[in-house]
């Protein structure tokens, strides 16, 4: 038994790679393994973290999606809350450029943000009535028969009345205007002679300037579509089909569409603009009858001195040839987005590019999830830009605030930038956080161009802005019909945007421009913009 065993053992030893070897050549056999081992190992450690950052990727992508469907939608940051969190605590410390000691030492409470006063919320009690409203006086007395003294007989006398004021709502009333004008017969049979009509946009059109306004109004500020109105015109026992309102609308706007270059020179006068785009649905009935297109709707806002004017332009795509066309011969700030289409705008001569700190700050907050000490470092040096200079600089003048941007925006800016380039060699392209390092380094420049004229602002927010009313009012009529249908509406969301950024009513503004602009001289058409617009009296 032993035999065999032995026997067995000295038959595998023989079948070795090592038998009939020198040491040599088995120490050769053995390097050689360890090198094909370690190539092994190698390619395996390249491949899982390939596999690593793909992970992370699709981690990045689903956490994205997941807040996009059911997360919050700001990205602020309080500044109290940022106490709390230890990792923007350790970022803030050392962030030597700019001392935060007075910072950190600050209670930690629920305050009101920095320059705006704590609003008290009425939880109960009676609500206040504006003194402006219409007072409607309703007498209730008592009866005739009590209005005497039950023993003597005497009739009473009135020592005092008291008042009531209740808040009340009459619904928006449709209500038909007769016309009449006399007729004189001339002498000698020669012809008669009665006035004119009142001037409308729409010629013999049975709706008068205030009900054109009104489904104005209704559709591009309160974003109700022609059909919803059509129902609340069947409440009031009238019928007017969707189709006459769109016809009015259509026909309103060749009257009035002389309007645009006018109100895109008053928009570019200034020399500070904001401006971005965003998609909407056109109905493609030549190529494709039923199915729909993306066709753009860009935004510009004035800012600068005097009241803000807003111009949105639609267009088929989103073509580079579109901001050039509007801004042609345009000389000053641009705020915009890193969009490439605008490349070829910052190419030309007097036209300077002011980059956007959200866009920039929005890249590293999607970043947050796969590499959070990085990314909320930097989100902590983007909130004090804001907090420490932006929020105390409300209230100054333009030149106060250029000089506290030098003082204390701009060592900050160079903090952030020193960090992003030693970031930037500590990370691979694939990141999400490489992207927002990328984005920020390339557009350098462009962040750092608000220091330059306390009239300019860290980011692109009032282009923004000027884009939510079309977001709702995209969720309710859902897309334009037709090109021309695109020009109408983004004159109308114009004049409605720049009524409300001057305060103004937009139903009195439209009431009054419509009925006036058919005889309104060319040269003074000026004067029909909201920003100068004055109530004709009647």
């Amino acid at each position: 038994m032993l035999c065999a065993k032995r026997l067995s053992m000295i038959t595998a030893k023989a079948q070795t790679p090592y038998a009939a070897q020198s040491q040599d050549e088995i120490i050769a056999y053995q390097a050689n393994l360890i090198a094909q081992k370690d190539a092994h190992i190698e390619q395996l450690t390249i491949k899982c973290e390939a596999n690593q950052r793909q992970l992370a990727t699709l981690q990045h992508q689903i956490e994205q999606l997941i807040r996009r469907i059911y997360g919050r939608k700001s990205e602020k940051i309080d500044p109290n809350q940022m106490m709390l969190d230890s990792i923007i605590q350790e970022s803030l410390a050392q962030s030597a450029a700019i001392p935060v000691a007075a910072e950190v030492e600050a209670p930690v409470v629920a305050v009101a943000k920095p320059g705006k006063e704590k609003k008290e919320r009425t939880v109960y009690g009676r609500i206040p009535i504006p003194d402006h409203l219409e007072r409607v006086e309703i007498i209730i007395d008592i009866p005739e028969d009590k209005k005497v003294s039950p023993l003597t007989g005497e009739p009473l006398k009135i020592i005092a009345v008291e008042a009531s004021e209740k808040l009340e709502y009459r619904p928006g009333k449709l209500f038909v205007k007769v016309y009449k004008r006399p007729q004189y017969a001339l002498p000698d049979n020669e012809g008669v002679v009665c006035a004119a009509m009142p001037d409308s946009p729409i010629d013999k059109c049975k709706a008068d300037v205030g009900l054109l306004s009104h489904v104005i109004v209704s559709k591009f500020a309160d974003h109700l579509p022609l059909y919803r109105q059509d129902v609340i015109f069947q409440r009031e026992k009238v019928e007017i089909p969707r189709a006459t309102q769109s016809g009015w609308l259509m026909q309103m706007y060749e009257s009035i569409k002389i309007l645009k270059p006018v109100l895109r020179q008053a928009v570019l006068e200034n020399g500070i603009l904001f401006t971005d785009d965003t998609p909407v649905a056109l109905q493609d009935h030549q190529n494709n009858p039923g199915k729909f297109k993306k066709a753009r709707l860009w935004v510009y806002v004035r800012s600068g001195t005097g009241p803000p004017l807003t111009m949105y332009d639609f267009s088929m795509d989103r073509g580079k040839k579109r901001p050039l066309d509007f801004l042609d011969k345009y000389k000053g700030y641009v705020h915009a987005d890193a969009y490439s289409g605008y490349d070829e705008l910052f190419k030309k001569d007097g036209i300077i590019e002011v980059g956007c700190w959200a866009h920039a700050r929005r890249k590293f907050d999607e970043a947050s999830s796969s590499r959070p000490k990085e990314a909320t470092d930097i989100l902590a040096r983007i909130a004090r830009l804001y907090h420490e200079v932006e929020t105390p600089g409300k209230t100054l003048s333009n030149e106060e605030l250029y000089q506290l941007r030098q003082e204390k925006a701009k060592p900050i800016l160079d903090n952030i930038f020193a960090t992003l380039e030693t970031l930037k060699d500590q990370t691979i392209p694939s990141e999400p956080i490489r992207k927002a390092i990328d984005y920020s380094l390339n557009q350098k420049a462009a962040l750092y161009r608000y220091l330059d004229n306390g009239l300019l602002k860290p980011d692109n927010n009032t282009a923004e802005n000027a884009m939510r009313p079309v977001a709702l009012g995209r969720k309710n009529w859902l897309f334009v019909g037709s090109e021309r249908g695109g020009h109408a509406a983004a004159l109308y969301m114009s004049l409605i945007q720049s009524c409300k950024n001057c305060d103004v009513n937009p139903w009195e503004y439209l009431n009054d421009m419509l009925r006036r602009i058919m005889s309104h001289p060319v040269s003074k058409l000026r004067e029909l913009l909201p920003d100068q617009w004055k109530p004709q009296p009647r």
